[in-house]
C-alpha cells in the first residue's frame, strides 16, 4: 500500500539549472517546479541529502536558492527549497509565476 502524500502543483519546465555543493557545480535541466522545490535531470550523479545552492537559469530570469536533494529516482533528482526568509519566498513565487506565464504564452 502506498502512502498518500500531498504535493503542491507543479509547472512543467525545461531550463538549465546548476547545483553548487562543496565547491563542485553540477549541471542539469529543470523538468518541473513548485513553490516547494524542483525536479531535474543532471549530467553527473548528485548525493541524496546534499545541501547547496540551486541556480535556476530560465531564459527570462535567474534565481539562486538554498536547496537540499530530497530524493533520487532513476535520472530524476528532487530538490526541496530550504527555509526561506519572507523576501526570498516572495522572489521564488515571482519566479514561478514568471515561468507559468511564459509557459502559457508559448
Amino acid at each position: 500500500m502506498r502512502r498518500f502524500e500531498y504535493r503542491l502543483p507543479r509547472t512543467t519546465t525545461g531550463f538549465r539549472v546548476e547545483f553548487v555543493v562543496g565547491g563542485e557545480t553540477f549541471h542539469g535541466l529543470c523538468r518541473d517546479i513548485s513553490d516547494a522545490g524542483i525536479r531535474a535531470e543532471f549530467d553527473d550523479p548528485v548525493a541524496i541529502g546534499s545541501f547547496g545552492v540551486l541556480i535556476l537559469r530560465h531564459p527570462s530570469r535567474s534565481l539562486k536558492v538554498e536547496a537540499q536533494v530530497a530524493y533520487i529516482e532513476k535520472y530524476q533528482v528532487g530538490f526541496s527549497f530550504l527555509a526561506q526568509t519572507p523576501q526570498e519566498h516572495v522572489m521564488t513565487m515571482e519566479f514561478i509565476a514568471l515561468i507559468t506565464n511564459h509557459s502559457s504564452a508559448s
